[in-house]
């Protein structure tokens, strides 16, 4: 019965943290979303319409409607983001870059296709810039909302342009903003995402020349609309590119290119770890291994995980004789009492929390590198304590890390990893059932102690976790299975 009430307590706890954040999120994104919808209907009636006659008693209702309907758009948009983005923490950012795209993307169609011809509408360019540093549902939601913009505001005009030729053009240059999407999945590196991008259109023009066939326009329109459809597209192409290093320096977002540039070990922040904590640098790099493919087996990001796992313990710079991985003869924590060397072992994910902010690693590194330890305890000094202790028990509260506890999927990846690394480096086990048995009961202890509650991982994502570190972590190891004839056991022996 009490633990049914706590668990009560818990789930309506997280309701309202849920609903704060909502609120939260609303009230700093809807300033936002109204500055943006007036900004793109004033600017559609400026471009098309009739400015001025637009703010007359006559065509005032329409005005205002137009007005209404790009601020529902943009509050659409505001609603996906978050609903896509808010397990990441990111939503505010996101949106935020998002709507800005929206804008950038809308104004450059807008003016392409009045100055130029109707077919020239790079709205590929959100979609492009969208895909790389968010993800792939909320550059299509943004594909959408300029769509439906670009529509409706042409609608003020249908004297000067042909709407049926403007349905077209949106068709055919969404169709070809939503290709996109199929590159997420590649990671390819940035010269062959450009050289990609810059093909795809080429598969649309056929579209475009049955679009402008069933127009009933066989003159030299038809090479035209080819030309500039193909062209807007190829611009949009070329301008991703500096936009996405812009971005990311703007918001900081941690994309494929940004975080293999970031795994790259000639980084300043690799090479003093490799320098100053040899032991944390080779550590950090097999957990970089174990989590990259634990990423990959559940969905995640593996580019994010092998990131997060080489800067996860940069923290321990700080003191880095401290961490027994460093160590050669000498331990420190010989001549000290356990307060303090717990104090010494926990302060480091605070002070790579810090480093990380001054390195200006990206929002979820530096998350990573508070909360890989959670608010586990420091059990070795706990033991050492309570044996110094005459009488009494000792409470457990003062030898834990301060957390708080793995908020993502790649958070627990990289506690998960950490841990099974930490304690097979210090013994692995000789048969491969005391192997599996050891890992399963390090990940057990983590569960009791409720170190993934406050993240969406799964039980399922949990088992797979395990059974693909139980296949990778010996070959890191140097280890292999060995078949003795006689027990015909399998058994881990060291090269």
């Amino acid at each position: 019965m009490i633990d049914d009430i706590k668990d009560v307590s818990r789930a309506e706890k997280e309701k309202a943290l849920a609903r704060r954040k909502k609120s939260r999120y609303f009230w700093q994104c809807i300033s936002t979303a109204v500055v943006f919808a007036v900004g793109m209907t004033l600017f559609s009636l400026f471009m098309i319409g009739d400015f001025m006659a637009a703010f007359t008693a006559e065509n005032a209702l329409a005005t205002t409607g137009r007005m209404i309907i790009a601020l529902v758009l943009m509050l659409f948009l505001m609603a996906g983001t978050y609903r896509f983005t808010s397990a990441k923490g990111t939503s505010t950012r996101d949106f935020h870059l998002t709507a800005i795209m929206v804008l950038l993307t809308y104004l450059i169609t807008i003016s392409a296709s009045v100055k130029f011809n109707l077919y020239a509408m790079p709205i590929a360019l959100a979609t492009l810039v969208l895909i790389e540093l968010i993800d792939r549902r909320t550059s299509t939601l943004a594909t959408a909302v300029i769509a439906i913009m670009l529509a409706t505001s042409y609608m003020i005009n249908t004297v000067d342009y042909d709407l049926s030729i403007v349905v077209a053009s949106i068709v055919c240059n969404s169709l070809c903003a939503v290709l996109v999407d199929f590159y997420e999945k590649k990671h390819l590196t940035r010269l062959k995402f450009l050289l990609v991008s810059m093909a795809t259109p080429l598969i649309m023009q056929p579209l475009v020349v049955m679009f402008t066939l069933l127009s009933k326009d066989f003159g030299m329109n038809l090479l035209w609309n080819v030309l500039w459809s193909y062209g807007a597209n190829v611009a949009a192409s070329l301008i991703f590119m500096p936009l996405v290093a812009i971005f990311e320096g703007m918001f900081n977002i941690a994309d494929d290119f940004r975080l293999n540039e970031l795994c790259n070990l000639s980084n300043p922040l690799l090479k003093r770890l490799a320098s100053e904590a040899p032991g944390t640098f080779n550590h950090s790099l097999v957990v970089g291994n174990l989590a990259e493919a634990c990423a990959s087996a559940i969905g995640e990001n593996p580019n994010m995980a092998r990131c997060a796992a080489y800067y996860h313990d940069i923290g321990k710079l700080k003191a880095p004789i401290y961490f027994s991985e460093n160590q050669s003869s000498y331990n420190p924590h010989d001549e000290l009492i356990p307060e303090v060397s717990v104090s010494m072992i926990t302060s480091h994910t605070l002070f790579g929390e810090i480093l990380a902010k001054q390195n200006r690693l990206p929002k979820e590194i530096v998350a990573i590198c508070r909360e890989h330890h959670g608010t586990s305890p420091v059990g070795y000094f706990y033991r050492k304590a309570l044996t110094l202790k005459e009488e009494g028990d000792l409470a457990v509260d003062k030898y834990t890390y301060a957390g708080p506890k793995p908020q993502t999927k790649i958070a627990a990846i990289i506690m998960i990893s950490d841990t099974i690394e930490a304690a097979m480096r210090a013994y692995m086990p000789d048969t491969k059932e005391e192997f599996e048995a050891r890992i399963n009961k390090l990940v057990d202890e983590k569960i009791e102690l409720r170190q993934f509650d406050e993240c969406p991982i799964t039980m399922g994502d949990i088992a797979t976790i395990k059974r693909t570190i139980i296949e990778v972590l010996p070959s890191i190891h140097h280890s292999r299975v060995s078949y003795d004839k006689k027990k015909k056991e399998n058994t881990f022996n060291k090269n």
